[in-house]
């Protein structure tokens, strides 16, 4: 996601299991248990129901940051 000082932070997109709700704090631990390093937490949490991808299969990540600059009001990252 956009950053007026770092540039670029990480946000996180999940699709979750039916039924489910992540929350940032969840994730956040679950990158713990796995010995992750901090600075690769996200510092933020996007629910979707499906990845925008490319006709190959890929996960357009333009896309992605496009999405969260929109709801933040800022310009994307690029």
């Amino acid at each position: 996601m956009p950053d007026p000082r770092l540039q670029e932070r990480a946000c996180a997109f999940v699709i979750p299991k039916p039924g489910e709700t992540p929350t940032l704090a969840e994730v956040v631990a679950c990158l713990e248990s796995k010995e992750i390093a901090r600075q690769k937490f996200p510092e933020r949490l996007e629910i979707v129901g499906e990845f925008p991808m490319t006709p190959s299969g890929k996960v357009q990540k333009f896309r992605l940051r496009e999405l969260v600059a929109a709801q933040l009001g800022q310009p994307p990252v690029r």
